[in-house]
């Protein structure tokens, strides 16, 4: 199965994640969003955790990519490597993950293929089927 694949759009950029599980399309939507943004190849030397809690999925994956971005940009950490765990009990959605990576410089224009500002709500599906999940994000850019 693929990870994701990207869509036509006028102005941003449109993916389509899709995965077998739940915590599968979190990992696929940051695989998404940093292939998106470089292409260099880096070592995981430190690790970081996130903690994140919603009302709804599609929150939650909001939040998730925001929050990557936000780690990306202001700690100039690239993650390469997810472990991502989600506790959906009722009324509330909860992230727990250890994401794997290194220092990396995302304002040397030689290392950004485009500059990702934010995954948007605009058009966000998440659907799920027997094979999994399917999401569609717009990332403003």
């Amino acid at each position: 199965m693929k990870k994701y694949e990207i869509l036509e759009h006028t102005a941003d950029i449109r993916a389509r994640i899709f995965a077998r599980k739940k915590e599968d399309l979190f990992v696929n939507s940051a695989i998404c969003l940093f292939g998106l943004l470089t292409d260099k190849k880096i070592t995981a030397e430190k690790i970081r955790h996130i903690e994140l809690s919603a009302a709804k999925l599609d929150d939650l994956l909001i939040f998730w990519l925001n929050e990557l971005i936000s780690v990306f940009y202001s700690y100039k950490f690239l993650p390469v490597d997810y472990a991502v765990s989600i506790d959906d009990s009722p009324g509330a959605q909860k992230l727990v993950a250890k994401i794997a990576g290194g220092d990396f410089d995302p304002y040397d224009s030689k290392n950004v293929k485009s500059e990702v500002k934010a995954a948007t709500y605009h058009n966000l599906k998440i659907e799920e089927d027997r094979n999994g999940f399917i999401a569609e994000i717009i990332f403003d850019v």
